[in-house]
């Protein structure tokens, strides 16, 4: 059984499920947090096929604060907002949008092509509309306790005299990276915005005092994730390995569910990391490959696949160069084939989840990836990859051939004969004068493919020697295509002058 139908399963009769998954857009957002997105939208489709009533969200965390700045940004503009809230930082192309809003909706529409749907939560509405409130007042009334867990937990945090889990947005300088709430009284707390509380952001040495409701400030991230899942009735929810390690974010947020919030943890789903050429990739660095980037050199439900097909439990380690995006297709290809022919269940369901609209089951095309890779640099043939069928791969294809192709999968027509078709022997020169010969007959591809393979048999030359007369003789290379597409999508008068001008060459 497919692992999100036994998850589904499992959960089946526990009443209503809200499946969630949330992100800080601080940056470009990176493939990696596709995955995440993509496996809880495959917990809700299994939901969704067993009848079961049920939820998805993602949260976007744009009240965080700007901690660093990436490569990609104009640094001078964007440092004096190191500290400030995400959804209060201008947005890089001068829109009216904030910093969040244009990074997260960009990722939004990468997500949304795969299939993924789920309802948009911004953490800032959250805060502001007073839906958290009830949480930030349990965790400030229980500071004490919540120090205790993360010491407990994590062993990394010595407990502190004073210390509340809660951020104000300073009311001077507007950061809330750099604040520390120093007393609470039950409806107000006491504040500093420190110089130094943290490496990355200075403060302005205010002090003041505030509500902590309605979006004055924020929880940290430890006891915030909790405070979401029991403000919004959370069900499942998983995270990527670094915060599933243990005595890290996940175990911490667990401990505050059951002694402090006094609500179930969420059903855990800790996936594997996304890597990129065996990276892992880095939002603020400018490492890896944007979930938008991937968007372009994959089609949507191959992209989809990438990641259905892989367990959670698995890392994917995607590299675009060499031959990962054909066999990647071609891998597609199969899955859909035991579908339509009712073969393995497991591919066919990998198949299946993998469509972007589960009403609307696609064939893919007859044609595999890398035949059209070689069509695209045959002349004759142009027509042909305008057809509907294949039009969308072709394109793909084309850009796999541009930018990750190794050199043997590319090659061209010489205009004039390859200084390589010197090394050609006596018999292999007879065989293209052969060849020429058998133009003037009509021919189908597979029918002349076989015929070639006779000629050469019949001059006593291998299959490797014949093919490579004909590569050598047209392409200057000793490997290329499938010949008999190759000389068939040439003008014959042109393949027969190019094989005697081959067969005189001395």
């Amino acid at each position: 059984m497919f692992w999100a139908d036994r998850i589904a399963q499992e959960l089946k009769n526990k009443g209503p499920q809200w499946v969630d998954d949330m992100k800080t857009p601080s940056g470009r957002i990176h493939v990696g947090a596709l995955r995440g997105v993509i496996i809880h939208d495959l917990v809700f489709r299994a939901f969704k096929d067993l009848k079961v009533k049920a939820k998805y969200s993602y949260v976007i965390d744009n009240h965080d604060p700007m901690d660093s700045l990436p490569v990609y940004l104009d640094q001078k503009k964007y440092a004096p907002y190191i500290g400030v809230p995400l959804n209060k930082i201008p947005a890089p192309d001068g829109s009216k949008k904030s910093f969040a809003q244009y990074f997260a909706e960009e990722f939004i529409d990468v997500f949304k092509k795969l299939g993924a749907n789920p309802e948009i939560i911004w953490a800032w509405d959250l805060y502001t509309s007073g839906k958290m409130d009830d949480a930030i007042k349990i965790a400030l009334d229980n500071a004490e306790k919540i120090q205790d867990i993360y010491q407990k937990v994590s062993g990394s945090k010595k407990k502190e005299t004073g210390w509340y889990p809660f951020q104000v947005i300073c009311q001077k300088c507007g950061k809330v990276g750099t604040t520390k709430v120093t007393a609470w009284d039950g409806k107000e707390v006491s504040y500093e915005c420190l110089l130094d509380l943290v490496k990355w952001a200075k403060g302005c040495s205010h002090k003041g005092k505030i509500s902590p409701f309605s979006g004055t400030g924020k929880l940290p991230w430890k006891v915030e994730w909790p405070a979401v899942w029991r403000t919004l009735g959370i069900t499942v929810e998983g995270e990527g390995k670094d915060l599933a390690s243990r005595g890290g974010a996940r175990d911490t947020a667990g401990e505050i569910c059951r002694q402090i919030f006094k609500i179930r943890l969420p059903y855990d789903i800790p996936y594997e990391h996304f890597l990129i050429g065996g990276k892992k990739m880095s939002t603020s660095r400018g490492f890896g490959a944007s979930a938008s980037e991937m968007a372009e050199i994959l089609p949507p439900e191959i992209l989809r696949f990438l990641m259905v097909k892989t367990n959670y439990r698995e890392a994917i380690n995607f590299d675009p160069q060499g031959e990962t995006i054909p066999h990647l297709f071609d891998e597609y290809d199969r899955c859909a084939q035991e579908f339509f022919s009712k073969g393995n269940p497991e591919m066919a369901r990998i198949f299946e989840l993998s469509q972007i609209d589960s009403q609307k089951l696609k064939r893919p095309p007859t044609v595999r990836f890398s035949q059209l890779t070689q069509w695209i640099q045959m002349p004759n043939l142009t027509p042909k990859l305008k057809e509907p069928a294949i039009a969308e791969r072709v394109r793909y294809a084309k850009i796999w051939l541009e930018k990750y192709a190794p050199e043997e999968k590319k090659f061209s027509i010489r205009e004039n004969l390859p200084k390589e078709a010197k090394v050609l022997s006596s018999r292999q020169k007879d065989l293209l004068l052969k060849i020429g010969q058998e133009l003037t007959k009509k021919w189908g591809a597979e029918e002349f493919q076989n015929r070639i393979y006779q000629v050469g048999k019949d001059l006593n030359l291998s299959s490797t020697e014949t093919f490579q007369a004909i590569y050598l003789a047209l392409l200057g290379k000793d490997h290329g295509p499938k010949a008999s597409w190759l000389i068939l999508s040439l003008e014959k008068n042109f393949v027969q002058k190019r094989f005697k001008e081959a067969a005189k060459n001395i």
